[in-house]
């Protein structure tokens, strides 16, 4: 990244690396314009190419500039993400159904505590998929993220989420409390 002063629409573009201490890894990162909706359709998009995301964060760093970075693991029987053009996949809808989503425990924090995002704090059942399922089941509530963090411990998504509804909107109490209620239905028992 530059150091030099973001602006409006900043041209988006993206960056990956193999990581030679990792096999199958890559360090994906993109920054500039990214549409809303963007992380989700990415998710979802790496998962159609059996590439997961191990970790990783996403910051709107102004109106309509994002920055992120994220950990990537391919499959050891697909081709290198290298050749992904990861903008066309954070700009396509993803053409798949969502898996069910396995939550072992959640937290919420209102929007007054986080500038004005609600922050949802997640622990589930990863899979393949898991963030770009659970990214549309936000966007399902007319939540988005305008930051989070993605961790992954074993067989357990570790996910993090700052919130706003449409346009960086502070979240209403009754879709705060649709999420609250949406998130407990997903609940399961640990394995």
């Amino acid at each position: 990244m530059t150091d030099r002063t973001l602006t409006d629409f900043a041209p988006a573009g993206f960056t990956i690396v193999p990581m030679t201490a990792r096999p199958n890894g890559y360090l994906l990162e993109l920054s500039g314009f990214l549409a809303p909706g963007w992380t989700g359709r990415l998710a979802a998009g790496l998962a159609d190419h059996r590439v997961s995301i191990i970790n990783g964060s996403a910051e709107k760093v102004n109106a309509s500039h994002w920055r992120s970075r994220f950990e990537l693991k391919s499959a050891p029987f697909v081709k290198s993400p290298e050749g992904i053009d990861f903008l066309a996949l954070a700009a396509t809808e993803p053409d798949h159904k969502a898996a069910r989503i396995e939550l072992l425990e959640f937290r919420m924090e209102p929007a007054a505590r986080h500038e004005g995002s609600v922050f949802i704090e997640i622990k589930g059942i990863d899979r393949l998929g898991f963030l770009g399922d659970l990214l549309d089941h936000f966007s399902m509530r007319c939540l988005f993220p305008v930051k989070m963090t993605i961790d992954t411990l074993g067989d357990t998504a570790v996910d993090r989420f700052w919130l706003r509804g449409v346009g960086g909107s502070l979240p209403s109490e009754a879709i705060t409390d649709s999420v609250r209620q949406s998130l407990a239905q997903l609940l399961v028992e640990k394995r």
